[in-house]
């Protein structure tokens, strides 16, 4: 059963060293013309401590909700272990009641998308919902991959959901597609061994040309809207390459936010950061967000009143 939400804040964490790529990539500069990012950023910290520096940041900005969260949804690919999961150790690590219902989804791109459609499953009986997304893609990334390392930057965002109600899911559509895994990967090495993330560029780039748009106007017509009745179409923040096309294909939308220049790619946090500059309208605003890419996959949902 699907209930009325609000999303009251969002709070993002970059990697603290900022990589320029002009100056510290000086052969792939040229890149940048197809990427649009100019900066990335790297830490030397887990993912798991980007998430809990994350959750904080949000805790310390709203001191009730320490004490009010029913659950937490942590989205990474990059766990510090097997086991136990990231969302019991952040659980601990902030001090958050035992009472709470906390689980993992191992996902990328996608991920936080996922999250808050199931957090919208789940509001009417947690209260408050946060959602903690977390990926240090650099730390798996090869010296001189072109694909990658001029791409990925690490960083964590902490998204509180509450059963205000305020918005709802109009509609939402999911597409899984493993044959493509082998497009964006990194496989568990052997022992001894090191493994890097793998990334053909060439194909996730068709991957979103043809799947995205489709699942963009599935999901509208489920909604029946078209794009001018959307007030902000928040897309992962792949490249901008893959930006530009979407926004080329869809004319429509009033808003197309972009800030990837001097963030990069963050992965599961790519849209939560950019949904961050806009977190005191959205709750009186349609929206379309759309994450895509590893798995392969694509998730994305209709936000309205």
């Amino acid at each position: 059963m699907r209930s009325r939400f609000a999303i009251e804040d969002m709070q993002y964490v970059l990697g603290e060293n900022s990589v320029p790529i002009r100056s510290t990539f000086p052969e792939y500069s040229k890149v940048i013309e197809k990427t649009g990012i100019e900066v990335v950023h790297e830490t030397s910290k887990s993912a798991l401590d980007l998430a809990h520096e994350a959750l904080e940041k949000l805790l310390n900005s709203n001191p009730e909700l320490r004490s009010e969260i029913g659950c937490i949804i942590y989205v990474s690919q990059s766990p510090v272990n097997f086991l136990p999961s990231g969302a019991c150790l952040l659980q601990s690590r902030s001090s958050i009641a035992n009472s709470v219902m906390a689980f993992d989804i191992g996902q990328g791109c996608s991920g936080f998308v996922q999250a808050l459609s199931i957090a919208s499953k789940m509001i009417a009986e947690f209260r408050n919902v946060v959602i903690v997304c977390s990926d240090t893609y650099r730390a798996k990334i090869e010296v001189g991959d072109r694909s990658t390392s001029v791409v990925f930057s690490d960083a964590a965002s902490a998204t509180w959901i509450s059963s205000r109600e305020m918005l709802r899911v109009v509609a939402e559509t999911h597409y899984s597609d493993g044959s493509g895994g082998k497009f964006l990967q990194q496989v568990v090495p052997a022992a001894g061994e090191v493994s890097f993330i793998k990334m053909s560029g060439a194909d996730v780039l068709l991957f979103t040309r043809r799947i995205v748009p489709h699942e963009i106007e599935m999901a509208l017509s489920k909604a029946s809207l078209h794009p001018e009745d959307i007030d902000y179409c928040f897309l992962h923040q792949a490249s901008k390459l893959v930006l530009d096309g979407l926004i080329e294909r869809f004319p429509g939308f009033k808003s197309i936010p972009v800030n990837i220049e001097n963030l990069g790619n963050t992965v599961s946090s790519s849209i939560p950061i950019l949904m961050s500059e806009y977190k005191t309208v959205i709750n009186e605003s349609k929206s379309v967000l759309s994450g895509f890419g590893v798995g392969l996959s694509t998730a994305t949902i209709v936000l309205g009143q």
